[in-house]
């Protein structure tokens, strides 16, 4: 039998590690054999040097487009997708907040449309929950891949006291599916108790400093706390979305919450600039490196990360959240919050394995599987007969991120400069390989 692709190299399943080098036998969209040798394709892709991941499936980013094309000078379908395909990510779940946010079937169904002729990935859409369209959640589910809460700043921002009523609305909305819900956890009343007092008296912190206090590691836990509390009683899992405090992982785990740790139905997602930068760097770089929620300390950083080697974190997730330089350069106060991590996905996951020691097997596990079993994505998460030819294939050589290099519209990365320990060499989406780096051999 001749296949349309054959991809020869080490697979990374979860549960397994790394194999022995076996040929994936892939037609149309998806794998047909797996073989150790003797397969024939049509097309040949030999990476016996490389790791064969199941494609990684970014569950929180921020691809800015909509019906109004107010912020597609950001980014916009096409260009992200060419990035996370730079990146190594096939499948992107993409977060409500533009300018017409996904408050309805409607808008989620522009969205896609909108995707659908541009996006070389597949991208599935969240739902926003505010305290004002819990009548149009039955009709979004149908359109959503799950839904958002944001319990902290911006138009779709929900009181803490109405979680629990938001909760059970979605429950009753996604009625015999649940669809997973993430939460953006800061507490609104603490944070604006500081802007207050930040009011009353402007010495009261200076620099870069001033991010992290207003929007201190108090707020994060309190809402941890009351997700924690509040979504205890619902059929859906929840996503407390960018951990950025340690001690937010132990309130978890003293839920007994997690994919790996029982029964309940609390995950927990960290991003790159989260395991790799500190406030000693956002002194440096300012507005660059501004996120919500804020970084943390070195020590409370390499936590994080310690606990991410020991498999305590469920997802690694991008936050793409790209703006341009001119609005990133604006004073740490008045610059927008987020940055760009599509592009660099795979580098990044290169740096967890070569320079931190993560396993390729943990990484294969909260980086395609874990998020392909979240978002009830049954066709895709593994290498196996039967599943989506979804696959990252990262090559062990060394690289530098240059802005040139960058699909991204916005045109430039946090991680400029830096030189990470390897980079994606292919990502295959649905049978069809594309060169992700520029300078592949």
């Amino acid at each position: 039998m001749h296949h349309d692709l054959v991809v020869e190299g080490k697979i990374v399943n979860p549960g397994s590690g790394v194999v022995h080098t076996v040929q994936i036998g892939i037609d149309g969209a998806f794998i047909t054999e797996l073989k150790k040798q003797g397969l024939i394709g049509e097309r040949n892709i030999e990476v016996r040097g490389c790791l064969i991941f199941p494609g990684f499936i970014d569950l929180h980013a921020h691809l800015r487009e909509d019906s109004s094309e107010k912020w597609s000078y950001k980014e916009d379908f096409r260009s992200g997708s060419a990035a996370a395909i730079h990146g190594g990510i096939t499948t992107i779940a993409d977060m409500p907040n533009t300018p017409q946010p996904a408050i309805n079937a409607a808008r989620l169904r522009a969205k896609k449309e909108l995707a659908q002729s541009k996006s070389e990935v597949e991208i599935f859409f969240y739902g926003a929950v505010t305290e004002s369209n819990t009548e149009e959640l039955a009709g979004m589910s149908k359109e959503a891949i799950g839904y958002k809460i944001f319990l902290a700043d911006g138009p779709l921002y929900i009181r803490q006291e109405v979680l629990p009523e938001a909760l059970r609305a979605v429950e009753a909305a996604s009625n015999s599916k649940p669809k997973p819900i993430v939460v953006h956890c800061e507490d609104q009343e603490l944070i604006e108790n500081r802007r207050e007092e930040l009011e009353k008296n402007k010495d009261v912190r200076a620099g870069a400093e001033l991010h992290s206090w207003l929007r201190p590691a108090q707020a994060e836990l309190s809402a941890v706390r009351s997700v924690l509390s509040c979504a205890s009683g619902i059929r859906n899992s929840v996503n407390i979305a960018h951990i950025s405090v340690y001690d937010s992982l132990l309130l978890i785990r003293r839920s007994g919450s997690g994919s790996g740790r029982g029964k309940a139905k609390i995950y927990c997602e960290v991003t790159p600039h989260h395991l790799f930068f500190n406030t000693d760097d956002l002194n440096i770089k300012k507005g660059f490196l501004k996120t919500n929620p804020p970084l943390r300390s070195e020590s409370n950083r390499r936590q994080l990360l310690d606990a991410f080697k020991r498999g305590e974190i469920d997802f690694l997730v991008t936050d793409h959240a790209p703006h341009t330089i001119e609005e990133k350069t604006l004073g740490l106060m008045d610059a927008p919050a987020g940055v760009p991590n599509l592009d660099t996905f795979g580098s990044f996951v290169a740096w967890l394995i070569y320079s931190c020691g993560v396993s390729p097997e943990l990484i294969s596990r909260v980086c395609s599987y874990n998020p392909a079993k979240f978002l009830g994505l049954r066709d895709r998460g593994i290498v196996e007969v039967g599943k989506r030819a979804n696959l990252t294939i990262l090559e062990h050589r060394s690289v530098k991120v240059r802005s040139e290099q960058l699909s991204t519209k916005c045109g430039w990365s946090p991680f400029e400069g830096y030189e990470f320990p390897g980079t994606v060499r292919y990502t295959i989406v649905n049978g069809e390989p594309f060169i992700a780096t520029s300078d592949a051999p």
